[in-house]
């Protein structure tokens, strides 16, 4: 037994002089092999010393990090309790020769031994004690974007709320009887309408005004004439566009069109008898900017643009290539919560009203996020329980932050 399991496989790692000669032999250090590793570590299976650099110790973080130099910390290196987790080895959760599937833990305690009893000084950046999902847990905190600034609120008895700049019921959106869109009807739209799943399945594609809205909300603004439509986003260009279109109209337009356009009888300036003229020509072209102003004005605070949009006058003195408007940003589309591991398409067999309540909603300033206790309603904590989802830690929460890379370095102790 010394022979076969101890000095013909030592031989191979510490080089002995029978190292050669045992090489054909088919026991070996393989014999030492506590289970199969990962499925990602299998194209380095025998090869033994990319992780156990020296024979006989504990594998070091060195030989982890050769491979995953991007990894994160747990907690940023400013943060006041940073230096917790100084000195550990990788291995001491993620253990390799385990099985195929992973090699990290996923049992609630490693994480549950710091989270239930947090310092105060990880509670001052706003976190709360937690031991189970399903008993001890706080309320989601979620994140917000308003005026180039992010805060993140915790869900309580008040309804969370952010100004995204934007003017959108989706109770309206969302009317059984439909929506009136100009070529089709009433349409009748769903959440799948406007919420396409990405390529991933976890999140949704950017809503865009082309793709999603312009079929109802065009944006003409001369239809007695023309289907042509101004450029959206873009308020000195929408400007431009219907400036030039009147000026060619009062040029060159047709009787009908112009008559049509202007609200008096006439023609175009060049399909008039007789030689032009300037005087004929400043005529033309105050008759074009007279209504091409008018017509921008009620474009932007009648008719179209304030009809999603919060619309103000531009401050006098504004600079070339701006128009008199101005319209306030857009909060897009964003993950509220950024630290958390949702995916949606794990939970496609659910109706998206089942857990964003918007049916009833008349305020783009509405947060419809699930709460904890609608989360609770087909998830348990990490022990198992009629009818729900065993849910630890790890299934929700990534532990590594990629915004803090690993330093192997040790810092010096708080």
């Amino acid at each position: 037994m010394a022979v076969t399991c101890l000095a013909i496989p030592a031989g191979r790692v510490l080089d002995l002089p029978w190292r050669a000669a045992s090489q054909h032999l088919a026991i070996g250090d393989r014999s030492w092999n506590p289970g199969a590793v990962m499925l990602a570590h299998q194209p380095i299976e025998t090869r033994c010393g990319a992780c156990h650099e020296v024979a006989f110790e504990r594998v070091k973080n060195g030989a982890c990090l050769a491979c995953h130099a991007g990894t994160g910390h747990h907690l940023g290196a400013t943060l006041q309790r940073a230096s917790l987790f100084d000195g550990t080895r990788c291995a001491s959760c993620h253990r390799e020769h385990k099985g195929t599937k992973a090699t990290h833990r996923d049992d609630d305690r490693f994480c549950i031994d710091c989270h239930r009893g947090l310092a105060p000084g990880s509670a001052a950046q706003g976190a709360m004690n937690a031991s189970d999902f399903a008993s001890a847990h706080p309320a989601f905190r979620l994140t917000i974007h308003e005026a180039n600034a992010t805060q993140r609120v915790r869900q309580g008895a008040q309804p969370v709320t952010q100004r995204s700049n934007l003017l959108f019921p989706h109770a309206t959106h969302l009317d059984p009887k439909g929506v009136r869109a100009p070529a089709k009807g009433r349409l009748k739209l769903d959440c799948a309408s406007c919420h396409t799943p990405d390529a991933s399945g976890q999140s949704f594609e950017p809503i865009s005004m082309a793709k999603h809205c312009q079929e109802c909300h065009r944006l003409e603004f001369e239809p007695a004439v023309t289907t042509r439509e101004v450029p959206h986003g873009k308020p000195a260009e929408a400007v431009t566009v219907i400036e030039e279109f009147y000026a060619s109209l009062a040029l060159k337009g047709e009787r009908d069109s112009f008559q049509k356009a202007f609200g008096v009888p006439g023609t175009g300036l060049l399909r008039r008898l007789g030689a032009e003229n300037e005087n004929a020509r400043q005529e033309a072209l105050r008759l074009a900017n007279g209504k091409a102003k008018e017509v921008a004005t009620e474009l932007f605070e009648v008719r179209v643009c304030n009809t999603c949009h919060e619309v103000s006058r531009s401050p006098a003195g504004a600079g070339a290539g701006s128009s008199a408007w101005e319209i306030a940003p857009v909060s897009g589309m964003h993950r509220w919560m950024p630290h958390a591991r949702f995916d949606h398409k794990m939970h496609a067999q659910s109706r998206c009203v089942s857990c964003h309540h918007v049916a009833d909603s008349l305020r783009s300033s509405d947060v419809a996020m699930p709460t904890i206790e609608t989360c609770r309603d087909c998830h348990g904590g990490s022990k198992p329980a009629e009818k729900k989802i065993t849910s630890n830690c790890i299934l929700c929460h990534g532990f590594h932050d990629a915004a803090h890379p690993w330093d192997a370095t040790p810092m010096p102790a708080r």
